[in-house]
Parts: C-alpha cells; sequence; structure tokens
C-alpha cells in the first residue's frame, strides 16, 4: 500500500501494471473513471482517496498565495506576467466607479471554484464507489466520514473566497444540471451539517479501518477514531468564523466543544514550536512525477513577503518577534514589479526552506488561537489571556501579557498573533473582512491609472455567470 502521496495519475499507472497481472480482473480505465468501474477494482478506492488529498495538496499553495494578495501578506512578481499584480491588486471599473476584480480574468479562475468544486463531486463519487463494493459496513461509513469532512472544507474553502456571494452547495448526480446559489450562512450551516454527518459516520465505523492507506501528512489520524479529530478541528475553524459572522454565542460556544475533541492541547500546554506545529500536512517532494511546494522561494523566486510584516511586527526588546524571524528573510536585492505596478519587494518566505517542505491543512497553533478567539468572544478574558500566552512565549519568544485589557483589545492582540502564526496559511484576508477591517490594509498604489484596491470578495467566474442566464448569481455582469 502506498505511504508517499502521488499524482493520481501515477498511482494509476501503478496499480494498472499490477492488475495486468490478473487476467481475471476488470480494471477500468483511470483516465476517464465511473463509480462502477472503479468500485470492481479492489485498488480503485485507494486511487479515489488518494485523489482527493492529491487535488488539495495541489490547491494549498495557490490558495494561501490568493488570499495572501488580497490580504496584503504576500506578491507575485513574475517579470514577463502583470496579471498577479493587475489581477488581484489594481482590478477593474465596476458598478459606481467602484474598483472590482474583473469576472472573466485572472484572479476570478484561479485554484477556488472549480477545482474545489471538482474535489466536491470526487467525495461524492468515492462514497458512491465503496457503496457499490463488498466492503463491510464499517469501512464504508469510514470512507464516508473521510470524504465528507473534505468535502465540507471545500465548501468553506470556496466560501472563504466568495463570501456574501455565496455559492452552491449540493453535487448533482448530473453534472450538467446546475444547483442553485445559496447565501452564506446557508453554506456554513451546509458544512457544518456535513461534518456532522462525517462525525457520525466515523464513529459507526465502529473498529473498522479505513479501506485505503493516507498520505504521511495524515499519521496522527490514519484511523476513523483518530480521524474525528481533524474532523472536529476543521468543524472548530468553520464555527469560530461563522460566530464572527453573525451566529454569536452559540457558535463560539460549539467551537470551544469542538476543540475539546479535536488534536489541540490543553490550555497554556504547548511547550514547543515543533507542539504547536502537530496538525495534517499536505506531502511535496522532488521526486519525479511528484509535486514541489510552490510556495518555497527555492522552487518559486517569484514569491515575495509584504514589506508590513517587518514593520508591524511587535519585539521583545530589541528582538522582533520570533515568527517573523522564523518565517520572513531580506533579499540580497530589491525585486521591481512587472510593469512597474507596485512597489519593490525587499522580503521573501522562509517558511518553506525546500520544495519538499509540507504545507499546513490546521496545526494545532490555529486550534489554540481559535479557542481564545471563542473565549474573546464570550467575555472569558481570562480564559484566552493563557492561550494568547501560550502562543506569544513559545512561537513569537514574546513576554507575557498581564491582562487583555478590554474585549476590543483583545481582539487586535488575537488578530495580530492570527496574522504571524499563520503567516502565509490564507487567514489574514478573510479575518480582516469578517472582522471589518479591509480597510485597514496597506494600499502600495495610491494614485493613477493602476492604483491598487483591496477586494472584499473573488468574483463568481465569468463562465459560471453565463451557465446561468435567467437567475444570475451575485455580481455578474
Amino acid at each position: 500500500m502506498f505511504r508517499r502521496l502521488t499524482h493520481v495519475a501515477a498511482v494509476g499507472g501503478l496499480l494498472l501494471g499490477v492488475a495486468a497481472c490478473n487476467s481475471d480482473l476488470n480494471v477500468p480505465d483511470y483516465n476517464r473513471p465511473t463509480t462502477e468501474g472503479v468500485a470492481k477494482d479492489p485498488q480503485g478506492i485507494q486511487v479515489l482517496a488518494t485523489g482527493i488529498l492529491e487535488r488539495e495538496r495541489r490547491l494549498a499553495p495557490g490558495t494561501s498565495q490568493d488570499f495572501g494578495f488580497f490580504g496584503r501578506e504576500s506578491y507575485v512578481y513574475f517579470p514577463t506576467d502583470g496579471r498577479n499584480v493587475t489581477g488581484f491588486l489594481v482590478g477593474v471599473p465596476g458598478p459606481g466607479g467602484q474598483k472590482t476584480l474583473d469576472p472573466g480574468g485572472f484572479a476570478a479562475t484561479l485554484t477556488n471554484w472549480t477545482n474545489r468544486f471538482t474535489n466536491m463531486r470526487n467525495a461524492v463519487n468515492l462514497i458512491n464507489a465503496v457503496n457499490a463494493t463488498s466492503l463491510n459496513e464499517g469501512a464504508k461509513k469510514a470512507t464516508a466520514g473521510f470524504a465528507k469532512t473534505f468535502r465540507a472544507l471545500d465548501v468553506m474553502y470556496v466560501l472563504y473566497s466568495r463570501d456574501t456571494l455565496g455559492l452552491p452547495v449540493e453535487i448533482n448526480d448530473d453534472p450538467n444540471v446546475l444547483e442553485p446559489f445559496v447565501s452564506k450562512d446557508s453554506a456554513y450551516k451546509y458544512a457544518t451539517g456535513l461534518l456532522e454527518e462525517a462525525k457520525a459516520d466515523l464513529q459507526g465505523a465502529g473498529s473498522a479501518s479505513f479501506p485505503f492507506v493516507l498520505s504521511r501528512g495524515y499519521d496522527l489520524f490514519d484511523t476513523p477514531a483518530k480521524f474525528i479529530k481533524l474532523n472536529r478541528a476543521i468543524l472548530a475553524r468553520v464555527l469560530v468564523n461563522r460566530g464572527s459572522q453573525g451566529c454569536g454565542n452559540t457558535c463560539y460556544q460549539q467551537a470551544l466543544t469542538a476543540i475539546g475533541e479535536s488534536f489541540a492541547t490543553p490550555a497554556g500546554a504547548a511547550t514547543s514550536v515543533a507542539v504547536l506545529d502537530s496538525g495534517a500536512y499536505h506531502n511535496f517532494s522532488t521526486a519525479t512525477g511528484d509535486v514541489q511546494n510552490s510556495n518555497s522561494y527555492s522552487a518559486n523566486k517569484s514569491l515575495f513577503a509584504h514589506a508590513s510584516i517587518v514593520a508591524d511586527a511587535q519585539k521583545n526588546g530589541a528582538t522582533p518577534d520570533d515568527r517573523l524571524t522564523r518565517k520572513v528573510v531580506k533579499l540580497d536585492t530589491p525585486v521591481s514589479p512587472p510593469q512597474g505596478i507596485g512597489i519593490p519587494a525587499e522580503y521573501t518566505f522562509s517558511i518553506y526552506p525546500t520544495p519538499s517542505s509540507d504545507v499546513p491543512l490546521i496545526r494545532n497553533e490555529e486550534l489554540i488561537l481559535l479557542r481564545a478567539e471563542a473565549n474573546i468572544q464570550l467575555n472569558n478574558l481570562a480564559a484566552a489571556l493563557v492561550d494568547i500566552n501560550n502562543i506569544r512565549t513559545v512561537s513569537g519568544k514574546l513576554p507575557a501579557l498581564a491582562t487583555l485589557g478590554t474585549q476590543a483589545n483583545a481582539i487586535n492582540e488575537l488578530l495580530y498573533n492570527r496574522r504571524y502564526s499563520l503567516l502565509l496559511e490564507g487567514q489574514r484576508w478573510n479575518d480582516y473582512r469578517r472582522f471589518g477591517r479591509l480597510n485597514t490594509l496597506p494600499i502600495d498604489i495610491t494614485s493613477g491609472v493602476n492604483t491598487h484596491f483591496v477586494a472584499k470578495v473573488q468574483p463568481v467566474p465569468l463562465a459560471e455567470c453565463d451557465a446561468r442566464p435567467d437567475s444570475k448569481p451575485q455580481g455578474c455582469p
């Protein structure tokens, strides 16, 4: 069985090679798979499960880059292509003369639309395929819990990118039938419901194992019982986000319960950066046919860190926040933006030292900060202070705070720590939007035809708009 996640096509090729030794085996065509065909192959379920993890891994660097552009964490200065600047930071004239993003442009079509919906369908296909096999009920339940967890995760990534525009959440058996858009809050509820269903399925698996092998980035969650901890971590993220956007105390209380069932360390108990880094990861490598981490500067010489990260870092005396020291490095020579549409880049990221560096899906450090946020919003400031100080002292090597002060001051401190603890993990843009602070993000060019702006949402892609002539989603031309 596989211990390293590899490209789906490569896995399929290996399985076809194995299957060729058995003339009685009816092997499906993995380039054009069907649920029925895969279900008849003993290794087909492995291919489908690996495919879900593979697509998540391929999307992870691009998602954090896209959200990093909008949240003024990062930018890509590719010498011969300025679309990462014009598409994400300059935009086009919109209604009332306000700038917006082009729904037919670069920023609307990358990463967090078609590919996310494709993986939602992959999750449905995996459940249908395993249900068509002779596997026992426990294995089927385990698979359903795995697939629904990732389907909910992808719903949330689309929601983080489109926010008030909403999204379709159902997956129709006929891909040519378009499901309607639902509101932001309905999408939150849908994701929460899927995660709860997934937990029930994982519990229903009993002592059964997954009928497939996960990549090494999920070693802490490689049985259904352990995977519940990852499911609860993702649920906590969903609930805290929803809590700050209308659900309020109910969601915060539920989030604390979910965190208690996750892999988060108890309050104040994280003793090292390694403990904070514990979690689920996407794996990368430089092996032939495998995928490299494009957020590593050694693999992507066009990715840079926004200078404000350095300017805004707190200090312990004269020593900067250790998260800045660990994650950002000064370039020997500043790099000019393509076509002069921006400011020179002076820094890049050292978070991922090599193209084989793993990228987190969710870590203990984030869960501790989610717990702090829930407690701040519930006005449990003493409990929140324990978690905030744990992150400050261990991850930032900053002095502990005596108090968080007012609730408003506590939120400021929370957002500071989320910014540096979760740097280049795709969080800041959404954080500043849900707390109504997008207008505080830096704008590098403030006048002229190429004036920058801060986008609130990524638009629904033009192709999606055109496919719905009678019920166009919000924002469609």
